[in-house]
């Protein structure tokens, strides 16, 4: 007998979507404001951003506060425990396709003038980015499908 879901979807379908946005788009802005613009705009630029990405990114890492079906087995029903799964697999698999395209473009550019990452900056740019994408995308890709609990009803 599986046991009821003791979380309700708090955001809805669209805020989910915005937040997951939020935290990746706002990784990559920072990451560009970072690059591109000289002092004292950067910092403008770069400390809201950095705020609201690393806030998003924390409440991905809250599934329960967010009411996504993300957890242990028996917190969940079979529907929700099905769309875990099927969460996990596409995170599975885009992170997989992120890693290969990765190296293909390491690949490439090495023998040519692509941009690599050469300074510290720059390598703490792509390790924290992907640190970040690895913990958060799983609760991202079901934040993204799961349906409005009205819905369900």
């Amino acid at each position: 007998m599986m046991v009821k879901s003791r979380s309700a979807a708090l955001l809805s379908r669209l805020n989910r979507r915005l937040l997951v946005l939020t935290c990746y788009a706002g990784y990559l802005l920072m990451t560009l404001a970072w690059t591109l613009l000289e002092q004292p705009w950067r910092w403008f630029a770069v400390i809201p951003l950095g705020m609201v990405s690393i806030l998003a990114m924390g409440l991905l890492m809250m599934p329960a506060l967010l009411g996504v079906s993300d957890g242990a087995d028996n917190l969940l029903d079979e529907r929700q425990v099905q769309l875990r799964n099927e969460g996990y697999v596409w995170a599975y698999r885009l992170l997989g396709t992120a890693v290969i395209l990765s190296a293909l473009y390491l690949m490439m550019a090495s023998g040519s003038s692509w941009w690599l990452p050469r300074t510290e900056l720059a390598l703490q740019a792509v390790f924290w980015g992907v640190w970040g994408l690895a913990i958060t995308l799983p609760t991202a890709v079901i934040a993204w499908r799961e349906p409005d609990s009205s819905k369900e009803e």
